[in-house]
């Protein structure tokens, strides 16, 4: 291969990295949703570990699809 399209495809790689990590942090109550959606059997309604009840209330807040029958 062209040494210009390798250095392409790194930059390109680079700046997918970059941007996953400026989402994860600016937006990391996602992961948090991302993990309790696939998780069965147990109450993802009550505060988990780090967050005080009300805290926990807003982050389902911002989540309404993930946690419908928690904001009942």
């Amino acid at each position: 291969m062209d040494k210009k399209i390798i250095k392409i495809i790194l930059y390109v790689f680079i700046a997918l990295i970059v941007i996953g990590f400026v989402l994860a942090i600016l937006f990391p109550g996602v992961i948090q949703s991302w993990k309790d959606s696939g998780k069965e059997g147990v109450d993802k309604c009550k505060p988990q570990p780090g967050y005080t009840e009300e805290s926990w209330k807003e982050h389902m807040g911002h989540h309404p699809d993930a946690y419908k029958e928690c904001l009942t």
